[in-house]
């Protein structure tokens, strides 16, 4: 469905076109709102990544931090969660904005509809990345300390 069909769709509505929005406005907006889109999830994990490694509280809170059950045992186990999160969100943040600005320099090139199609799997990749990153943090601190903030001993032989 291209522009010209929406448009003539709208005409043929009648008196209730007066209500909708000038599509041709709207769709000149369409480039823009993609880009914002597709930027904002990895300048706000680059900010995040910063954060816990610059400014990240010395103590274990409930509001402000990298948080889950066993980074919040002990003082050691949320110092190190917070400096190994900042790392791992700083990295990914840095990689995926150099990447996403990229992708979102080809959007002037596309039809609306690849640019949506693009923008949609650039926010999927997007996702799973911090959901891996997520993951591979939580498990790291699960395999080098214990549930009670203890450092795992490791069996020498």
């Amino acid at each position: 469905m291209d522009l010209e069909s929406v448009k003539a769709i709208v005409s043929e509505a009648g008196s209730s076109s007066g209500f909708l929005p000038d599509l041709e406005h709207m769709f000149d907006k369409l480039e823009i709102l993609l880009r914002i889109a597709v930027m904002v999830g990895p300048l706000l994990l680059l900010g995040l990544g910063l954060l816990y490694l610059l400014a990240s509280p010395k103590e274990a809170n409930h509001s402000l931090g990298y948080r889950f059950y066993w980074g919040m045992s002990s003082v050691e186990v949320w110092q190190f969660t917070q400096r190994i999160a900042g790392i791992a969100w700083t990295v990914l943040g840095l990689v995926m904005s150099i990447v996403m600005a990229v992708i979102c320099n080809g959007f002037r090139d596309l039809a609306r509809d690849v640019m949506v199609l693009t923008a949609m799997k650039a926010l999927l990749w997007e996702l799973g990345l911090v959901v891996v990153s997520i993951l591979a943090i939580n498990i790291t601190v699960m395999v080098l300390y214990d549930g009670k903030g203890y450092r795992r001993k490791r069996n020498r032989r």
